[in-house]
């Protein structure tokens, strides 16, 4: 049976796992405020967070000796991360479109 994560690697895997977390709440702050001032750094932050996102994800893979099913799974998520600010962006616009400041 294989260990899902070896003993040597657990607070390293703790870790990585901790930075998917804050990469992923860092791109998401990143980019609603980059699209509520308009400026385009903040943008470019959030996309530096999604690539730091992207190699934590790929290390957690890694650490957490994922295979088969279980990285197509992680892709998965990440794309899902990635998606979920654009999408939740565009659903706060329609729906406070028809609202008078």
């Amino acid at each position: 049976m294989i260990e899902p994560v070896a003993l040597g690697n657990f607070f390293l895997f703790f870790f990585d796992a901790a930075l998917v977390i804050l990469a992923a709440f860092c791109y998401a702050v990143l980019y609603a405020l980059g699209r509520l001032q308009g400026k385009k750094p903040y943008l470019a932050a959030a996309v530096v967070s999604y690539g730091i996102l992207a190699m934590a994800t790929a290390a957690l893979a890694v650490l957490g000796n994922l295979n088969g099913m279980w990285r197509i799974l992680a892709g998965l998520l990440l794309v899902g991360y990635g998606l979920a600010p654009l999408l939740i962006w565009r659903l706060c616009v329609a729906t406070h479109e028809t609202e008078v400041d």
